[in-house]
């Protein structure tokens, strides 16, 4: 009886100890997140700006074409 009384408590502690989580690893995670979250953004205004520019670059070559 006692060895699985035993038993029962190191499977019981091993669960709590394994099915944690700790709130350093939840900060690092939102703290990676937000990082993802403003490259994606910076790409995203890069991207614009990009397509802008080969919409003006694209206006003057055909304003050039058409001298």
């Amino acid at each position: 009886m006692k060895i699985a009384i035993k038993f029962l408590l190191v499977v019981f502690m091993i669960g709590i100890v394994s099915c944690r989580d700790t709130k350093a690893e939840e900060e690092a995670n939102k703290a990676a997140l937000d990082k993802i979250e403003a490259v994606e953004n910076e790409v995203e205004e890069i991207s614009k700006k990009i397509e802008e520019e080969a919409d003006e670059v694209e206006d003057s070559l055909k304003e050039l074409d058409s001298i």
